[in-house]
């Protein structure tokens, strides 16, 4: 009860983890059967993990309730199982005419360029547009059709997989090119697989397992030959998802076995250029601190998201990174990791309560006065997005990933993350030549591709 953000948003019993599970054991013991209601009251759970967290038995709620969904989907009661939309779009279908503050938009112009497969089909369905405030736009041209690998690996440097996931392919580039131009810039080898798919998340919190199975033996098969050190991601709920992959498979070894090689190998993008690069050291040796001479310090305010802090543990180096980064002032609110409300689904079904829970969010970082609210995952920048633009600071607070920050750092220019890719190429040849050198030798940046 103490820590959850739905009970303490609505003090219902039935709204935290003791009445869900208590509920489910009734299931069980066979005195309920699944049921609408009961759909309802466990889609009501963000599946922040804050509870199995402090829970001093160790019960692993959000298991349980992930469970419970599982088995509403397969006995045809979720919403999830019988939705006209997500039918088309598994079947293949076009979605239909929705509508927009504003006008009409069809939406499968709007998803025409996302596969089938992506989550970002589970996050724009009709239900998505009719109270937000703000409508992400997506790429005109997505991250995975405008990468290019380097014509010549460098042997010095790690050789790093990048799985992109939905968000940062179509809703948020920018970040995935900061990721790329900092990591060419300090010498490591960038593979990206063109036949990753979505991680599966969406499907898997609706209960629909088979279907995030399949994608993640899909991308298991896309990385799982591919030498590499490390897989990175910069969407803390992908990166949630992917460490936790062999759970998806405890009935059978084989995929078990290749889904844990994988989670083996991924590292959230922030703590592996921290933990393995000291890129929080290399900003603090390469003279970038001159870009900000003069200029007023710019106020940060970081978000932790409950998938990268509670689902992998990982709360000190985004603080590293701005604390390293040039002309920045870093801010703390009073509760750091308080959870901002998204829940991916959670939005979706319950959006009125979601916005409550971001209400309470925004107040702590409206009393710190940010002039920036940074955060690593896409589902929260999407959240900030929307509590910006409900306050009326939409442009004038700006919502990024860190990453994206750290860059504008770099060239001592903050600005937003619509900037087209051309000025993008040229921010990135101000700082790769900056002092002629990268965070390994020499050697390396002549080796590396600064443009995007």
């Amino acid at each position: 009860m103490s820590v959850c953000p739905v009970y303490q948003t609505t003090f219902q019993e039935t709204d935290v983890a003791r009445g869900r599970v208590a509920l489910l054991e009734s299931v069980d013991g066979g005195d309920i059967g699944w049921s609408d209601r009961l759909e309802e009251i466990l889609s009501r759970c963000l599946l922040c993990g804050a509870c199995a967290q402090i829970c001093a038995s160790k019960v692993q709620t959000t298991r349980l309730i992930q469970r419970g969904r599982a088995c509403l989907f397969e006995a045809g009661k979720g919403s999830r199982s019988g939705n006209p939309l997500l039918k088309k779009v598994r079947e293949g279908g076009v979605p239909a005419t929705v509508l927009l503050k504003g006008g009409a938009l069809v939406q499968a112009l709007l998803c025409k360029k996302i596969p089938e497969t992506s989550g970002l089909h589970f996050r724009f369905p009709i239900s998505f547009f009719t109270k937000r405030v703000t409508v992400p736009p997506l790429a005109w041209k997505p991250f995975l059709n405008g990468f290019q690998a380097e014509a010549v690996e460098n042997a010095d440097g790690p050789r790093v997989g990048f799985f992109v996931g939905c968000g940062a392919n179509y809703l948020f580039p920018g970040t995935a090119w900061a990721l790329v131009r900092i990591l060419r810039q300090l010498g490591a080898t960038l593979v990206i697989p063109e036949d990753q798919a979505c991680c599966g998340l969406p499907a898997y919190v609706s209960g629909d397992t088979e279907t995030a199975r399949a994608l993640a033996r899909k991308n298991i098969e896309a990385f799982g030959s591919l030498d590499l050190d490390a897989v990175l991601t910069v969407c803390a709920s992908c990166g949630s998802h992917i460490r936790h992959l062999p759970a998806l498979f405890e009935n059978d070894p084989k995929w078990q076995a290749a889904a844990h090689a994988l989670a083996d190998k991924h590292h959230d993008a922030m703590a592996f250029l921290v933990e393995n690069l000291s890129f929080d050291e290399y900003l603090k040796d390469h003279g970038f601190a001159c870009l900000a001479h003069g200029r007023p310090l710019y106020r940060v305010a970081y978000h932790d998201p409950c998938h990268l802090r509670i689902g992998q543990g990982i709360t000190e180096a985004p603080r590293r990174l701005l604390g390293a980064a040039p002309g920045v002032e870093f801010v703390e609110t009073a509760h750091p990791g308080q959870c901002c409300g998204h829940g991916g689904d959670f939005n979706l079904s319950h959006f009125d309560l979601s916005v409550k829970i971001l209400e309470r969010r925004m107040d702590e970082f409206l009393s710190v006065e940010p002039d920036a609210i940074v955060t690593g995952c896409t589902g929260c920048l999407l959240q900030f997005e929307e509590g910006v633009g409900r306050e009326g600071l939409a442009g004038r607070i700006q919502i990024s990933h860190p990453l994206v920050l750290v860059e504008q750092a770099m060239v001592g220019s903050f600005c937003n993350e619509s900037e087209d890719l051309s000025r993008r190429s040229t921010i990135s040849r101000c700082y790769c030549n900056l002092d002629g050198s990268s965070a390994r030798s020499k050697k390396s940046s002549k080796n590396s591709s600064c443009s995007s």
